[in-house]
């Protein structure tokens, strides 16, 4: 038997395997729970970053409005907004000396803030509508999205925009509402204060924020492998202890079951069904079986004069006798009180004889001694070779228990078989 095996301990292995799966689900929510909450963080920070570039496009067009505008001087580069005419604003002026003057309203001065951003930080900011003056700022797939659900009340909308071939971007977009500077351009169209007017929408590149969150999720994956893998090792090495001292418990147990306590030989359960078993084997195979019974002479004698302490070891050391003469295929036991009980398989009558002379010899050979105390025991036996006419074990005790009684009533101190 392997020492520690759960093979012999399913329930073990049972409790093992469910402590196992509850370690493993409960760190794998733990650590599931920090990754999306670092996630979650993560894209709160690029959220708060893009509605602070809103925020701030917005007041910028604020301010702008309220002064109806700036004018900036035109140049080579610069050219005046045409869709203002279409509102019917004349967006030049003339000044002394021959400078020419346009105007820049909120929305042209944030494509411009908006191409300045993606030329230095890769920011786009980006006006659009459902209802256009400016064909180039048609809303796209992302855009459209957004401002028809903030005609439906909502009041952002953001993704994370994944092409093939191209670095990830993150996609924010708030709506824009008409205030009373805005109704300079827009109040010809219909337009009142409170009205959605558009949206503006933010995009942030993501390919660093995106390989934060990879390296995150790898960091997580492996924190967690790692302390799953460490209290389960630990849980295997504390059920493998506890394997290996419940197995050796349970061999202890075990011979304690099968053990005479006083003689340390087999006791008379653990004799009668090895008896048993080696009866039916002989049956089967019709191969020879000896039994010897064995009782110690005036026994309760000893017991009498010298104490039971004295009659203890008498046992003990003509058990150990016994034992020391036997071969290793034989099986001896204490059938009870001072009687014991030799099965000798493959043995046959002459040898069970010659085997039961030779302890009946050395038991009364050398005196036993304890304390001062010294006596000569005498063992007489019984012995009974099966038969055809043994139906069971029971018959082949019965006989050598009778052979047992006529060596008693012969004298004592004599084998006598059947």
């Amino acid at each position: 038997m392997c020492r520690g095996s759960f093979k012999y301990f399913l329930p073990l292995r049972i409790f093992f395997f469910n402590l196992s799966m509850v370690i493993l689900l409960i760190i794998a929510a733990i650590y599931l729970g920090i990754y999306y909450r670092s996630n979650n963080l993560l894209l709160e920070t690029v959220k708060q970053q893009a509605d602070s570039y809103f925020e701030l496009i917005v007041m910028t067009r604020l301010w702008n409005a309220q002064h109806a505008g700036v004018y900036v001087e035109k140049t080579g580069e610069v050219r005046s907004n045409p869709f203002l005419r279409k509102l019917g604003i004349e967006p030049d002026i003339r000044c002394q000396g021959g400078k020419v003057l346009t105007r820049r309203n909120p929305t042209a001065m944030t494509m411009e803030l908006a191409r300045i951003a993606d030329r230095k930080h890769g920011l786009r900011f980006k006006i659009t509508s459902l209802h256009l003056l400016n064909p180039a700022n048609s809303p796209d797939t992302f855009e459209l999205k957004a401002l028809r659900s903030f005609q439906a009340g909502e009041t952002e909308a953001w993704e994370i925009e994944r092409e093939k071939g191209q670095e990830p971007l993150f996609r924010f977009m708030k709506p824009l509402y008409i205030e009373e500077p805005c109704l300079l351009c827009h109040g010809a169209a219909g337009y009142r204060i409170g009205d959605i007017r558009g949206g503006i929408s933010v995009t942030i590149p993501f390919a660093k924020h995106d390989q934060e969150l990879r390296t995150n999720q790898l960091l997580i994956f492996a924190l967690s492998a790692t302390t799953v893998g460490l209290l389960i090792g630990a849980l295997f090495f504390m059920t493998r202890h506890l394997a290996v001292k419940l197995e050796g418990a349970q061999e202890r147990l075990k011979q304690i079951s099968i053990t005479d306590d006083l003689t340390g030989l087999r006791n008379r359960r653990y004799i009668l069904e090895r008896l048993n078993e080696e009866f039916k084997r002989a049956k089967r195979s019709s191969r020879p079986l000896s039994l010897i019974m064995l009782d110690l002479d005036h026994f309760k004698r000893i017991n009498d004069e010298y104490g039971h302490p004295f009659g203890d070891h008498v046992l003990v050391t003509v058990a150990e006798r016994i034992k020391a003469h036997l071969r290793d295929y034989d099986l001896v036991g204490r059938f009870g009180g001072e009687e014991f009980l030799v099965i000798s398989p493959e043995v046959t009558v002459q040898q069970s004889v010659e085997l039961a002379e030779r302890i009946r010899n050395m038991v009364k050979g050398k005196p036993i001694a304890l304390n001062g105390i010294e006596v000569t025991m005498t063992i007489s036996a019984g012995l009974a070779s099966l038969s055809s006419q043994d139906a069971d074990a029971d018959a082949l005790i019965a006989r050598s228990d009778q052979a047992l009684y006529r060596a008693k009533e012969q004298g004592r101190d004599r084998v006598v078989s059947l």
